[in-house]
């Protein structure tokens, strides 16, 4: 267990220092981020007297794309000069891999999704409570885990296709459709007394699911 620890962190950390260095992904992720905030603030804003419903729409819109966007370019990565099967060769155990790769992937897209929150307080004036902050960054890390576990499964399975940046939307959006109705409906009712726990059980319970199908599937779709 502390061999599979170690190579999962490795995997995560050589995924994370790469992007520092490079920033290919992070700052093409946050500008999209940002120019979805600005067409909401300009477009939609004056027609709604809630903004809070315009921001969290702005949020997870950005979500989605620029999270959709970070997996395939993480994938593209991999691709580049047989890098993936350079760490398929080393003597560990691949589901390290997956989950090193689904770590940083989580990383990635709660940092878009935290940055794309201030773009919304900003432009949108939509602001979180200080009591209802720690939930709201906690339902942002969750939904990006059962994003990235699914992104990184199908985003190396289609990394070879011509059109792999149409494709995997197709493949991703639908299945993670309940993690977004989840994270949707939380952002909406923290704060308020609507009840909260169902929400948050069908993120969990979704997550794991996820997360457990890439698991034992990850062997399977990079052999192939």
């Amino acid at each position: 267990m502390r061999t599979f620890l170690r190579v999962a962190y490795e995997i995560a950390r050589k995924d994370l220092v790469l992007e520092i260095r490079s920033k290919r992904v992070l700052n093409t992720a946050v500008v999209f981020a940002l120019l979805v905030v600005v067409v909401f603030a300009f477009g939609f804003a004056q027609s709604f007297v809630d903004l809070g419903t315009v921001g969290s729409g702005a949020l997870w819109i950005a979500f989605v794309f620029a999270g959709t966007f970070g997996v395939v370019q993480g994938a593209a990565v991999e691709d580049e000069d047989g890098a993936l099967d350079g760490l398929l060769l080393a003597p560990v155990d691949r589901s390290a891999v997956y989950v090193g790769k689904v770590a940083s992937s989580t990383v990635f897209v709660t940092g878009v999704a935290l940055l794309t929150l201030a773009f919304v307080g900003v432009f949108l004036g939509y602001s979180p409570t200080v009591a209802t902050l720690p939930a709201l960054v906690g339902v942002v890390v969750a939904a990006s885990f059962g994003f990235s576990a699914a992104g990184v499964v199908l985003a190396l399975l289609t990394v070879k296709s011509r059109i792999r940046e149409l494709l995997l939307p197709m493949l991703l959006v639908p299945l993670v459709v309940p993690v977004l109705l989840a994270g949707i409906s939380l952002t909406r009712r923290l704060g308020t007394a609507e009840p909260l726990a169902s929400w948050v059980v069908l993120l969990l319970a979704y997550d794991g699911v996820l997360f457990l199908a890439g698991f034992a599937t990850f062997d399977y779709v990079v052999e192939g």
